[in-house]
């Protein structure tokens, strides 16, 4: 055998072996940095997409944030709607204190504000005050206040399937259905409110959702005015029903909303009711109507010594 082609093919097939390894290295690496590239424009598209869809979820928001405004009973001006029902146990601990420390500070506020002021930018009538000068077919009568949302109606934005009426409201250019259920009583409650008292509906919304609802929900006329979220008291970035400014003795005042922070101001003119959603078994408003009978009396010289829990 010769020793010398044997060795030469040995050394032939260690070359070739040598180059196959290097070959395959080279494409591994390769692919290695295409995968690379690959992966880098991966995650640069993932972010985009990502920071597209947030972007596109903040305008939504913000959309809804717009929307949801213009329904709206006390709201505060920094209010998000946040739910804050997850927030950590221990956090919720001292929130009780600095409550009650709030409101203390807010009781003495409240006795150094001249409630029958005017603020700036707040609508009032020829008046001066919210109301002008009770009108003659009303004389004598006392001042019923109604809240309008989750008192005597419920409205939303998204479909309900048993709503009473529809209304349509314009919010930035775009129409948008606003789907109303009634609280159960509330045409007998209305009508019969009209009979004994000077009827105001002061809703913390905005006239163009406020007003065509009204034309609707108050079609026999039983309520006499209406005032709406320009006309409230800004106080603490909430809207405020003031009593004080609607230019009817406060002996004769009365307001029923299922907010006790829209009349802050004046708790011992309140009758509170319970905010109304959907219950179809709720009868909070006929069952008021006996009650309110007798607060619009003659006899009853001051309604704030009836009401007024403390006394």
């Amino acid at each position: 055998m010769d020793m010398d082609g044997l060795e030469s093919d040995q050394i032939t097939k260690a070359q070739v072996h040598e180059y196959t390894r290097t070959a395959k290295d080279s494409t591994d690496s390769s692919k290695e940095e295409e995968a690379t590239v690959s992966d880098q424009h991966s995650q640069q598209y993932s972010q985009q997409q990502q920071q597209k869809q947030l972007s596109h979820q903040q305008q939504q928001q913000q959309q809804h944030h717009n929307r949801d405004d213009v329904i709206t009973s006390t709201v505060p001006a920094d209010d998000d709607d946040g739910d804050i029902a997850d927030e950590e146990e221990e956090e919720g601990l001292y929130q009780d204190e600095e409550m009650a420390d709030a409101d203390e500070d807010d009781e003495d506020d409240q006795y150094d504000l001249d409630l029958a002021r005017i603020q700036t930018g707040q609508a009032v009538a020829e008046s001066g005050f919210l109301l002008n000068p009770q009108p003659k077919s009303l004389k004598g009568r006392k001042c019923l206040v109604l809240d309008l949302d989750e008192t005597l109606v419920h409205s939303s934005f998204k479909y309900v399937r048993h709503s009473d009426f529809v209304i349509p409201v314009e919010i930035e250019n775009q129409l948008h259905n606003v789907y109303v259920i009634k609280r159960p009583g509330v045409d007998e409650f209305l009508q019969k409110c009209g009979e004994l008292f000077e009827v105001v509906v002061f809703t913390a919304s905005v006239a163009r959702y406020g007003d065509p609802l009204l034309d609707i929900l108050d079609s026999s006329k039983n309520v006499h005015h209406r005032l709406f979220r320009e006309s409230c008291y800004n106080y603490q970035g909430n809207y405020i029903k003031n009593l004080s400014q609607m230019g009817r003795p406060l002996s004769d005042l009365i307001i029923i909303d299922n907010s006790p922070a829209s009349y802050i101001f004046h708790p011992e003119h309140s009758v509170p009711i319970s905010s109304w959603f959907s219950d179809t078994h709720d009868c909070e408003l006929p069952d008021l109507l006996p009650f309110l009978e007798d607060l619009a009396s003659k006899n009853v010289d001051d309604v704030g010594l009836v009401l007024d829990v403390n006394l």
